[in-house]
Formats: C-alpha cells, sequence, structure tokens
C-alpha cells in the first residue's frame, strides 16, 4: 500500500471538515462588507438579520405558539386559585378605604373568603371567554411576533452570535465532523476507483 492511497481519504476528510467549518464560520462573518476584486462579502446573519427575524416572528406567531392553547394551559386550578387569592385580597383592601375599620377587623376575612369561593366559581368561565377572545385578538394583531422580531432586531451582531450558537452549538459541531466523515468516505471511494483502475 503506497502512501498515496492512505493520504487521499486523510485528505479529503480535512477538506470536507475545513469546509463545514468555513460554511458556518461565514453564517456571521463578515460582520461588516469586504469587498475583493468588485465582489461584495458579508456574512448570511448580518445581511439577512432584518428578514430573519420577521421569517422568525411570523412562524412563531402562527405556527410554534398557538396563543390559545397557552391561554388555556394557564387556564388550570392552580391559577385560577392565584389568581381569586390576589383578586380578593386586593378587593377585601379596596374595601377598607370606604368600610369602618372596626368592622372590617371582624369581617376581613370572611369577606376575603366568599370573594375568593365566588372568583374560584367564575374564573374558568372567564378564563375559557378570555382564552378565546385575547387568543383572536393577539393572533391578529400578531404582537407577539412582533414583540420577536424586535428583539431581535435589537440584538448587535455579537449578541445574536452568541444566542445562535448556544442553542446550536452541538448541531453545528456534528455537521461540522459529518463534514470529515464525508470526505473521508469522498476519498476511500477514490481509492477504490484508483485500485479498481
Amino acid at each position: 500500500m503506497t502512501w498515496d492511497l492512505v493520504l487521499l481519504p486523510v485528505v479529503a476528510a480535512l477538506i470536507g471538515w475545513g469546509t463545514n467549518v468555513l460554511a458556518i464560520k461565514m453564517l456571521f462573518w463578515p460582520r461588516k462588507p469586504i469587498r475583493i476584486l468588485g465582489w461584495e462579502f458579508l456574512g448570511v446573519l448580518p445581511k439577512r438579520q432584518r428578514e430573519l427575524a420577521r421569517s422568525i416572528a411570523e412562524v412563531l406567531n402562527d405556527e410554534l405558539l398557538p396563543l390559545e392553547e397557552l391561554v388555556q394551559a394557564a387556564n388550570t386550578p392552580a391559577v385560577r386559585g392565584k389568581v381569586a387569592q390576589v383578586v380578593a385580597e386586593s378587593l377585601t383592601e379596596k374595601l377598607g378605604r370606604f368600610v369602618p375599620r372596626f368592622i372590617l377587623e371582624h369581617t376581613a376575612e370572611k369577606i376575603r373568603g366568599y370573594l375568593e369561593d365566588l372568583l374560584n366559581s367564575e374564573l374558568e368561565t372567564m378564563f375559557n371567554q378570555l382564552g378565546t377572545e385575547l387568543s383572536r385578538e393577539l393572533q391578529q394583531s400578531k404582537l407577539l411576533g412582533q414583540l420577536v422580531e424586535d428583539k431581535i432586531n435589537s440584538f448587535d451582531l455579537l449578541q445574536l452570535e452568541s444566542l445562535i450558537l448556544k442553542v446550536t452549538r452541538h448541531e453545528l459541531r456534528y455537521i461540522e465532523l459529518f463534514g470529515a466523515v464525508l470526505g473521508l468516505i469522498i476519498g476511500l471511494v477514490q481509492v477504490l476507483v484508483f485500485r479498481l483502475l
């Protein structure tokens, strides 16, 4: 076996790995336009940040976060109980401004308990109605998507790159390694073809 037959797969693996590493780097770099021989080079993210933000916002708003389901997910006995407790405490406190203190001292707990019971019995229906109406309103106004789009556009490129790498670091590493494996396979096929010829 000659060194050429061993070297060919190794070089092909290095080329495959290096190509994928370079392609991933070009997602983020160059951050500012570079002109070479009349061609302008700019990383995908710096060039298309606004378009990507809009696309992510649309997908998030229309596909990933069905708002009616989110509101319904919050419609649990625990959440309703907490809402009833907070509202009852607030109303009892506000009553203290109008009802003499000596009366409220003896009845505050009973009033709060009565209000909580009343609210608990009504909140499930209110949550269902609110969920339907609120989700429809939020869906039509695309408020959630707009918030996401604005947030992504507010990031500077280093923040955005850091966020993307934080989320996709392992996947990008697999892409780099896949390039090396694919290059190695191509190199081995080439060796096989040379041996057969």
